[in-house]
């Protein structure tokens, strides 16, 4: 009976399961080469046609969200929040939705989508914020209440709110066309949502944005 080599067969394995490490590895890679990645990008001054062709040449990008924004004071109750309304396409854009309204009709009357968190920032004329209890109600009705909202000209129309956003979980947000519609005269676009394939594609566009000046997250 021949005798087995015990010492050959620990070095099978041991090249065998290199081996397997590295397809593991290079499956890995591959896989991180095919991902989209969303980066959020901030600008210091508005962005222009011009910023945003540029913006088109970075490798592995094959989509841009820009996200506009005015000034809103809104009122709900005895309570206001000073806010940034942000205009995006709600549709394409990174949103993680706690609770949404099922059917949304968007005319002449701004639909609003919350962060979580929103409410909290409201204060009454005394500056105090709303209790937990108030803010869980508001919360659990958001469909039902009645906002008013004011632009930066002090114009002044009611509102309702479509959503609360478990992410990001502050903000106010519009969709983009009622954003331009009803506040397009105060709209200023500063940044927006890059997507980007490839691991290496969205890292090398992480360096040449962050290089131009760009806050990038």
């Amino acid at each position: 009976m021949k005798e087995r080599n015990i010492y050959k067969e620990i070095v099978f394995g041991a090249m065998g399961c290199m081996l397997i490490a590295l397809a593991v590895q290079a499956v890995k890679f591959w896989l991180a080469q095919q991902k989209v990645y969303e980066i959020m990008i901030q600008s210091q001054t508005e962005l222009t046609e011009g910023t945003v062709k540029e913006l088109a040449k970075i490798e592995g990008l094959y989509q841009f969200n820009p996200m506009s924004s005015c000034q809103v004071t809104l009122r709900l109750d005895e309570y206001t929040l000073e806010a940034t309304l942000t205009g995006i396409e709600i549709d394409r854009y990174p949103l993680s939705f706690q609770a949404a309204q099922e059917e949304i009709v968007l005319g002449n009357t701004p639909v609003l989508f919350l962060g979580k968190e929103a409410f909290a920032a409201f204060v009454d004329s005394n500056g105090n914020g709303p209790g937990k209890s108030r803010i869980a109600q508001w919360t659990e009705k958001y469909q039902d209440l009645e906002l008013a909202i004011a632009d930066e000209g002090g114009k002044g129309r009611g509102a309702k709110i479509g959503g609360i956003l478990a992410q990001p979980v502050a903000g106010i947000y519009i969709d983009g066309k009622q954003m331009q519609s009803l506040y397009g005269e105060f709209a200023e676009t500063y940044g927006g949502c890059a997507k980007i394939q490839g691991r290496r594609n969205m890292e090398k566009a992480q360096e040449i944005l962050s290089g131009a000046g760009f806050r990038v997250e």
